[in-house]
């Protein structure tokens, strides 16, 4: 029986397996998408809780509403604002605008006199999350007095301005309603005794009339007339109706049988009436100039001329001459008056005509 060779094993069979060690930059290279998808992740949160910090937000003049209580007003009306920071997240805030913030609601104490009322973060209804940072100012001044009322008479001094036509006067004055109730603040009401009507002003004006006009008081060192609103008072009317009658300060004189002249007439002529009656009108000191028997009236009649005709002239045709300075008369109270003319040279061949026929009458 044959030996079997043994086989030596060489060293080169003997080796044992290699092993690497692997560095950052394959530990890096590894799944190289996923860790920059959550590096970017990362990057976006990290930018988002920097970006959501918290910040403050100014809103200014926001209105401050105020409850009064019962009896008591407020010695000066005035609108009150005030401007509020607010503070929360970015997020928030970002989103909020004027609307969110509202108004500042105070409920007041019945206290009568000056006080000063703290501002605090519970008199404002704020969206959640948002708080109040702080109010500027943070305190608002109160003046408040008992309510008064009282029945006061409207005047018309110092009611009217201008001057008016010449020749004329005011006459009666008569005011709808010409008392009224007013209210406010006790001092206020106890110190007006009566209220005024707005200046009318009577430049030129020569007749009656009805204005309506606003009921105004004037305090001491107040530049101007002043609504009541403005002054702290208050009316159910606070216009009134004013009628203001104008009369003339002229009198008047009746002038009896003036005679009448016609202007530019050549030709035989007549009126029916011949006279009229004259109204004048002016003052005591011009009428006593009048001289009647200087009066008469006249008609331009030169368009009847050379003709045989009828004309009828009314008062805005005729002339009053010799009249003295500052007085007129009343055209409207002038009757109708008709002129006859006839040319002179056809009146005396008719009247020649019935004479030469008439003769042989006379002659049998």
């Amino acid at each position: 029986m044959s030996a079997t060779p043994v086989r030596l094993a060489s060293s080169q069979d003997n080796q044992a397996p290699v092993r690497y060690r692997r560095t950052l930059g394959d530990r890096l290279a590894n799944n190289l998408p996923q860790k920059l998808i959550a590096l970017v992740c990362s990057l976006i949160l990290f930018v988002i809780v920097l970006s959501d910090r918290s910040m403050t937000l100014e809103f200014e003049k926001i209105p401050v509403e105020m409850k009064i209580p019962e009896g008591y007003v407020m010695l000066e009306e005035r609108q009150v604002t005030v401007d509020v920071t607010v503070q929360g997240r970015a997020s928030i805030l970002r989103g909020l605008n004027r609307d969110d913030i509202g108004v500042i609601r105070l409920q007041l104490s019945p206290r009568e006199g000056n006080t000063q009322v703290t501002l605090q973060p519970a008199m404002i209804t704020l969206p959640e999350g948002v708080h109040i940072d702080k109010f500027k100012p943070e305190f608002i001044g109160i003046n408040m007095e008992p309510l008064e009322q009282r029945a006061v008479a409207v005047t018309t001094d110092h009611a009217f301005t201008g001057e008016l036509q010449h020749g004329y006067q005011l006459g009666e004055i008569e005011l709808h309603p010409d008392t009224i109730q007013i209210s406010g603040p006790r001092s206020v009401v106890l110190d007006t005794s009566q209220v005024y009507i707005e200046p009318i002003d009577l430049t030129g004006k020569a007749s009656s009339f009805t204005v309506n006009r606003w009921v105004v008081v004037r305090r001491a060192g107040a530049p101007e007339w002043m609504v009541l609103s403005r002054a702290g008072l208050h009316a159910k009317a606070e216009q009134v109706s004013v009628s203001v009658s104008i009369i003339s300060k002229s009198k008047s004189q009746v002038v009896l049988g003036v005679p009448i002249k016609p202007l530019n007439l050549n030709s035989d002529h007549e009126f029916a009436p011949s006279t009229v009656d004259l109204t004048l009108v002016g003052s005591e000191e011009a009428l006593a100039k009048v001289d009647s028997k200087n009066l008469f009236v006249t008609v331009d009649a030169s368009s009847e001329n050379g003709k045989n005709s009828q004309t009828l002239y009314t008062g805005e045709d005729f002339s009053v001459q010799n009249l003295p300075e500052g007085v007129t008369f009343e055209r409207a109270k002038l009757p109708t008056v008709m002129l006859k003319v006839w040319d002179s040279n056809v009146r005396d061949a008719e009247h020649g005509s019935k004479t030469a026929v008439a003769k042989p009458a006379d002659a049998e």
